[in-house]
């Protein structure tokens, strides 16, 4: 009920925003709906996904004053070395692993919303597609990925203004939080091509036939290339292929359809997003992440990892398609479509199902300092790893 409330404010603020896109709404309604995803994900008290890994990864960390004493300690640790210096900070500081959470939430939601007036008029419209669509996963469960998908989002401005050399630095400083960023460098040249319809609707199609006729072909080319990578690259693969939760193909659900007739929808207004200066831009982001998808069907857990760094283009491409209506009606209607669209991507964790007991019931840090009790977290962590195990063997 908690993420349920959230979401009808942010609809509210979002519904303001439709009709209002002055300075003043930048000013007050966009700070107002930052400040509320930050306070959600970054006062939560085991609650969501990885909270008890991450507690443990912080732990072991070494303090800052061990790691300028003794450089070594830092290339000892096996996850990204920004991820470690700002948790050494942090640590060196007196923060805790809640601090931590507070401060990594913080940069992520700040990074997005200051950039998000640039690449629409409907900044709040994208915090609110943000909430539903990427925040449960990147907030509060893939905290590292998390900021290394702000900060290659917050790059793209770099893009379409030809600055190469500001570009490169921030998708490598996000590699620094997670390595996959990589893939975000070679893009710089090809993210601001136009291209026709018919290619988006020829490839995007042929990987849904792939997906639908069950063609095997990524998961031996992945194995593949990670045992000509090294040992560590082949026991990763090994585990997101063979052992993790989410090693499994994915399977035709609402959201294969719903993305199919999103892409047509999108391409019937092709014409005019192309004229919005980000609109290429975020379209062909959107479009990567139908790629892998569809094509990567077979690794549900690699691809939905990868495809974070492009869905994000979806929620300024959404407010995009607004702007093309000149009359308010019109904008309204495209707007509850698109809201209900939305909602589809959390609806398990706005109605309470039990694969999101990991999620339900909200703690929040605060409450919990000033009344002290026994935290339920670990247990509903279990119960919603149980009920995913049950439902991917259905």
């Amino acid at each position: 009920m908690f993420y349920l409330i959230v979401f009808f404010i942010l609809l509210s603020l979002s519904l303001l925003n439709l009709q209002y896109t002055d300075r003043l709404s930048r000013q007050v309604l966009l700070p107002v709906t930052a400040l509320i995803l930050i306070a959600v994900a970054g006062l939560r008290y085991e609650t969501g996904g990885d909270w008890d890994t991450y507690t443990k990864f912080y732990k072991s960390f070494p303090y800052l004053s061990e790691i300028i004493t003794n450089p070594s300690l830092l290339f000892k640790q096996h996850l990204e070395k920004g991820f470690v210096l700002l948790c050494s900070l942090v640590k060196s500081l007196g923060g805790t692993i809640q601090h931590l959470f507070f401060i990594v939430t913080f940069i992520n939601i700040s990074l997005i919303a200051s950039i998000l007036p640039k690449y629409t008029k409907y900044p709040v419209i994208a915090l609110f597609c943000y909430y539903c669509i990427l925040y449960f996963n990147l907030e509060m469960i893939y905290i590292r990925q998390a900021t290394a998908v702000a900060l290659s989002f917050y790059a793209l401005q770099f893009v379409h203004s030809r600055k190469v050399w500001q570009y490169l630095a921030l998708v490598l400083i996000a590699c620094l939080f997670h390595r996959m960023a990589i893939i975000m460098l070679p893009l710089y040249f090809l993210l601001d091509k136009q291209l026709p319809s018919w290619v988006y609707l020829t490839i995007v199609g042929c990987g849904a036939l792939l997906m639908i006729l069950g063609v095997p072909w990524i998961k031996t080319v992945f194995l593949t290339i990670a045992n000509w990578l090294g040992d560590s690259y082949a026991d990763k693969a090994e585990f997101y292929t063979e052992k993790a939760l989410f090693a499994t193909s994915r399977r035709l659900s609402i959201g294969f359809w719903l993305n199919l007739a999103l892409l047509g929808c999108i391409m019937f207004f092709h014409g005019k997003i192309k004229t919005n200066p980000y609109g290429t831009i975020m379209l062909n982001m959107f479009a990567l992440s139908l790629v892998i998808y569809y094509y990567c069907y077979e690794l549900v857990e690699v691809s939905n990892r990868l495809r974070l760094f492009f869905n994000i283009g979806i929620i300024a491409l959404l407010p995009m398609l607004l702007e093309i209506f000149p009359l308010f009606k019109d904008r309204i209607i495209a707007f509850a479509v698109i809201s209900l669209y939305c909602f589809s991507f959390s609806r398990g964790i706005f109605t309470e199902a039990p694969e999101a007991a990991a999620y339900n019931p909200y703690q929040n840090y605060i409450e919990y300092k000033i009344n002290p009790r026994p935290s339920t977290g670990k247990q509903r962590l279990n119960i919603s790893k149980k009920a995913f195990r049950q439902e991917r063997k259905r």
